[in-house]
């Protein structure tokens, strides 16, 4: 049968339709999944572009902890500035005109942490800044990258960046992405740190930014680091170094010929080590803790009006190998300088374990020990004039084991011997003539007779010079400190030292060894929950160790420091060697007293040093009212109020995200 070419034309028209239609659908399909690609790309973008405008807000805040770091570590106060300035500036950090009367050490000043906007106020002339103001300057904004600032961006930075719980405000946009984050340090209190300081706490918030790019939403939350630190506001204490000199000289006339003092291959301090001139090293010295230099040149200390001072601009750098190399041009760097004679021998080549700054500030030793004389009339033994004898032992009382203190000084009569004892709960007893021990009372004089047990602060105040010093029937190997006992002995004149002293319960042992590689092992010092502790003083004289009645390889356990003269051995350069002098403890002198005298490594007159640095020092222990810098110095510090030896910053590696996408669903 013949096709039907009416019905094939029928079939070919309704194939092609079915065709169109499906055509039609896939086309259809397509551009949908086309347009949810191109949606889905968009969401992505507009998503990421949100959360990278979030870290840049959390990096915003990040950068300003930085700058504050960098400021606050190069703040320095003028010589000029005074104790009534410092007090009333910490006086307006608390919004007060002056300090309440009667402040202890660890008192509360004021509590801050209810103040919402922490330092922050409404008046453009913010007292409760100026104590940041006095210590940081445009110079130190500049070097932080923030050039020209007027006193009033200075302030407003401060006011900002101690703003507490309400915070500023710190918005921004970032690639059509707009961000919000506020940020604010939060003060929580201000404490009477010590004698001579006083600390800020703070707390360190989490930071939370937001940010959104065409309605997608995203927000960052980054821990701080550290939740907790102090700036501190003191004048320093001078106990915390294992040797510290305003001139690197003998004497003013070793000063005048240049014959410095050399640091060589036996030199092994364990401490900090600062001098207000320059360092001279030959060999290979070792420094185990922080080296620092004020680079006054020889014959440039001076008196002003505010005390001793570099008359002319710091030169950093050192005396290497008998010749000044200047800090920027040591080679290979400068905290690793290496200067070889011609030839390659003769190197000097010192070890900093824990870095040397060449450009450290002046340092300002006391002249006078008025604040000790203060300390010792109102709470402590004070003696007017020359003391003949004075002698420190561990002794036993009535049973009990007592701090013995026994002085001899001049009368109209002769000497008048006054004997003391004091116990464990801090208390003072007097051996009355009728040789019975009865309780000290302390006279207006600084004077005792019997009657109320007076406590007692440490302190014992000399107004003219102690000929003799020792350890009394202790003085061959016995203790002179007991194991609970915090001393400073401050005078106005020389101290001549003529036995061992040493702690019934002392921090550290032995002594520093060189090894074979050249390495150093430091003396170790296991012990530092022990509290006996001395400080030997001498204001306007000279600390003697007196070696004709010290004998062979003395101790003591002592910070020793001579504000005007050094800390020396007398007749140093006389008679044989007679071994070394075992140190524990640290010394503070104006000029670097001599020991002994060397033939290359053989001694041939005097004492060898063998220096350990006490450590409790640097945890804050010292000997009670011990002498301070008059320079103020700020820092921050960890919540333990130690030295904040990290970053202050934000936990990069604890960012947490969330999003919310707001765009409404397609229909």
């Amino acid at each position: 049968m013949p096709p039907n070419h009416r019905t094939q034309g029928a079939t070919l028209i309704v194939t092609l339709l079915l065709v169109m239609l499906l055509l039609a659908v896939i086309m259809s399909i397509t551009a949908q999944v086309t347009l949810s690609t191109r949606r889905s790309s968009a969401d992505q973008d507009a998503t990421l572009r949100a959360q990278y405008a979030a870290e840049s807000g959390a990096a915003r805040v990040q950068a300003r902890l930085r700058a504050a770091q960098t400021l606050i570590s190069s703040a320095r106060f003028a010589t000029t500035t005074t104790i009534p300035q410092i007090e009333a500036d910490v006086a307006a950090l608390c919004g007060l005109s002056s300090l309440p009367a009667g402040l202890k050490v660890g008192d509360t000043v004021c509590t801050l942490s209810t103040r919402p906007q922490g330092l922050a106020e409404a008046d453009p002339n913010n007292p409760r800044v100026n104590v940041l103001m006095r210590a940081v300057d445009a110079a130190a904004f500049a070097a932080v990258g923030l050039p020209n600032t007027t006193d009033a961006q200075r302030r407003q930075f401060w006011s900002e960046m101690f703003s507490g719980q309400t915070g500023v405000a710190l918005n921004g946009s970032l690639e059509g992405a707009t961000y919000a984050v506020t940020y604010g340090l939060r003060p929580q209190k201000v404490v009477k740190a010590s004698a001579n300081g006083y600390r800020l706490e703070f707390n360190v918030p989490d930071v939370k930014a937001s940010a959104q790019a065409s309605g997608a939403e995203r927000r960052v939350t980054v821990r701080a680091d550290q939740d907790t630190l102090n700036l501190l506001i003191q004048r320093p204490s001078l106990a915390p170094n294992a040797l510290f000199t305003n001139h690197h000289y003998l004497s003013g006339e070793s000063e005048g010929r240049g014959e410095g003092i050399y640091f060589t291959s036996r030199t092994l301090f364990s401490g900090p080590v600062h001098t207000n001139q320059h360092f001279n090293i030959v060999g290979q010295p070792w420094f185990g803790g922080a080296v620092t230099s004020a680079g006054c040149p020889a014959g440039q200390i001076t008196t002003g009006p505010t005390g001793p001072t570099c008359a002319v601009a710091a030169v950093p750098g050192a005396n290497l190998n008998g010749t000044f190399v200047s800090a920027t041009t040591m080679s290979p760097n400068d905290q690793a300088p290496s200067r070889c004679n011609a030839g390659g021998t003769g190197c000097a080549t010192p070890q900093f374990s824990q870095g040397v700054n060449w450009n450290a500030p002046y340092v300002q030793l006391p002249e006078n020990g008025s604040d000790q004389q203060r300390e010792a009339l109102s709470g402590g033994v004070s003696i007017p004039g020359d003391v003949n004898e004075l002698q420190l032992y561990q002794g036993t009382v009535n049973g009990q084991t007592v701090q013995r203190i026994t002085y001899t000084v001049p009368g109209p009569s002769g000497p008048v011997t006054t004997q003391l004892a004091l116990g464990q709960n801090g208390t003072l007893q007097l051996l009355d003539t009728d040789g019975q021990w009865k309780g000290a009372e302390r006279q207006p004089d600084g004077s005792f007779k019997p009657g109320a047990a007076s406590t007692f602060n440490g302190v014992l105040y000399v107004g003219g010079k102690v000929a003799n010093l020792n350890a009394g029937p202790n003085g061959a190997s016995g203790p002179a400190v007991t194991s609970f006992a915090g001393l400073t002995l401050a005078a106005a004149g020389d101290i001549n030292i003529t036995s061992s002293l040493r702690y019934a319960d002392p921090p550290c042992s032995g002594q520093h060894v060189r090894n074979g590689d050249g390495s150093v092992t430091p003396a170790p010092c296991n012990n530092l929950d022990t509290r006996n502790i001395l400080g030997i003083y001498s204001a306007q004289g000279n600390v003697n160790l007196m070696k004709d009645q010290m004998g062979t390889d003395p101790s003591i356990h002592a910070v020793l420091m001579a504000g005007t003269g050094a800390v020396r051995v007398d007749q140093y350069n006389q008679g044989p060697a007679m071994g070394t002098v075992n140190l524990v403890g640290g010394i503070i002198e104006n000029y670097y007293g001599a020991f002994g005298t060397f033939s290359g490594d053989t001694a041939t007159s005097g004492y060898g040093r063998n220096f350990v640095f006490d450590p409790r020092t640097l945890q804050g222990y010292e000997p009670p009212y011990f002498p301070t810098a008059r320079n103020w110095q700020m820092a921050l510090m960890d919540k333990d109020v130690q030295p904040l030896n990290q970053p202050l910053r934000l936990r990069g590696d604890s960012v947490s995200s969330t999003a919310n996408d707001q765009r409404e669903p397609t229909p």
